[in-house]
């Protein structure tokens, strides 16, 4: 359990920083090619955080 916990804080973590990271990107950043592939870059990162915290709360649903 504590494992998880930590985990979930992990996933938290990463996924705030990667919706800061693409708020930075698109206040910032001119709309060249290189911008959008940065924006699409890390909408694809949060997709997969917040998928993988989906899986960790359906875990306990599981168990």
């Amino acid at each position: 359990m504590p494992h998880r916990i930590e985990q979930r804080r992990r996933v938290e973590d990463q996924l705030r920083h990667y919706e800061r990271a693409l708020a930075d990107i698109r206040s910032s950043a001119g709309r060249g090619a290189n911008s959008r592939a940065l924006q699409l870059q890390h909408a694809r990162l949060i997709a997969r955080a917040r998928t993988e915290l989906a899986a960790l709360d359906a875990e306990p649903a599981r168990a």
